[in-house]
């Protein structure tokens, strides 16, 4: 999926308690994103009946292998971003070092952008995997009444 590409400039901008908040925001939405993962593995459990008799299983097939692709990608997104909120230091030590502060502002842009780009991936993954288990879902509920 083609996302669209994002220029953002406020970055240069931001005293270092923005960052360190907007770290804090990303690792608490990939906490989330990994408590909402859990819960999509197990509905996709409950309705592995519904989605076999709707003859749905590859596509259920590749739904869960993206959202096995999209676990780990929340795992390194986690490890990426505690790791550069652990690195603020550069910017409240007092010391002026310009190269290392320019240095890590990028590295907050290109989390940001990356963070970014998975959170719209992984919406249009909560949607395919809504819709295939309500279709499913609705075929199960023809059946019995065409029964």
């Amino acid at each position: 999926m083609d996302t669209p590409k994002q220029n953002f400039r406020y970055v240069e901008w931001k005293s270092s308690d923005e960052m360190h908040y907007s770290c804090l925001q990303w690792i608490s939405e990939l906490n989330f994103i990994k408590d909402e993962q859990i819960f999509f593995q197990d509905m996709l459990k409950e309705y592995t009946v519904p989605i076999l008799e709707s003859h749905l299983l590859e596509e259920a097939k590749t739904l869960i292998f993206k959202l096995t692709d999209s676990e780990k990608q929340v795992e390194n997104l986690m490890k990426e971003t505690t790791k550069h909120r652990n690195g603020l230091q550069v910017l409240v030590d007092g010391i002026d070092q310009p190269n290392q502060e320019k240095e890590y502002r990028e590295e907050h842009r290109s989390l940001l952008k990356q963070v970014n780009n998975f959170s719209i991936q992984y919406q249009s993954l909560k949607k395919d995997i809504f819709n295939t288990v309500s279709r499913a879902l609705k075929q199960q509920k023809q059946k019995k009444l065409l029964s």
